[in-house]
């Protein structure tokens, strides 16, 4: 009940502030128009036979790093207001409070990422999909939005104001998207920069969910690895929220 009135709030308000859904979907869309309008002559002879296709799966973590990643900027407003310290003094539990953060966002990232696969559709992306697909997809999506968004609420804990937020998440997130097989071909990649990139866990996130969509199966080695990696970093990052969100009600 604690979690599904956290998360009713922080629904409440992105309805009163349509132009926060509005502004995380913009970037990605863009991106999906620009790249696959100018750069896909230049990729016909990838595996997938569509460029538009071929980068779906890295703009869907873009959008998640967009929805997601900003979602902490909700704090810095409840702040502003006086609404957050009181949760902070409720007897409410502090994982209760995070999760209906996450749920929020979660509901943000699913809207938009099924927005972009409408589009993509329009935009001639050869997509292979079948119901069941679905299921593998949805479970990676999530791992990757209770990442982004419990790392995305601890800054907002650690920060002092919005501002060096925003610089903090977007300093990370382009280089993390470019840091990948997001837009190239793994063999496409310079041999100095494809250590880099197998190491960044979202290169294999974007390898699984290219896989499901283009492929039209699971190969549940590369899906295993990637949600195991993804897994891992929810739980770190989970703790590192709730430990800061304790910190923070204790100095009050």
């Amino acid at each position: 009940m604690e979690i599904a009135n956290i998360f009713w709030r922080n629904i409440k308000w992105r309805l009163q502030n349509p132009l926060t859904v509005i502004m995380t979907l913009l970037q990605p869309l863009i991106w999906l128009l620009l790249y696959s309008t100018v750069f896909n002559a230049d990729f016909t002879g990838i595996s997938s036979g569509s460029y538009t296709g071929f980068i779906l799966p890295g703009i869907l973590v873009l959008v998640i790093f967009a929805s997601s990643g900003s979602s902490g900027v909700i704090n810095y407003i409840m702040k502003t207001k006086g609404s957050f310290y009181r949760i902070q003094i409720s007897p409410v539990k502090r994982s209760s409070i995070i999760l209906g953060h996450i749920l929020d966002s979660a509901v943000l990232s699913y809207l938009e990422i099924a927005v972009l696969f409408i589009i993509s559709f329009f935009l001639s992306a050869k997509l292979s999909l079948e119901i069941s697909d679905f299921i593998p997809l949805i479970i990676l999506f999530f791992l990757v939005i209770f990442f982004i968004s419990s790392f995305s609420y601890t800054l907002s804990l650690i920060l002092p104001d919005e501002n060096i937020f925003f610089v903090i998440i977007n300093t990370f997130v382009l280089p993390i998207f470019f840091v990948s097989t997001a837009l190239i071909p793994y063999e496409s990649i310079s041999s100095g920069y494809k250590t880099v990139v197998l190491l960044n866990p979202f290169t294999h996130v974007i390898n699984s969910v290219r896989n499901i969509i283009l492929e039209n199966t699971t190969d549940w080695g590369i899906f295993i690895n990637s949600a195991g990696i993804m897994l891992v970093l929810c739980i770190l990052s989970f703790l590192l929220s709730v430990y800061y969100l304790n910190k923070s009600s204790n100095n009050i």
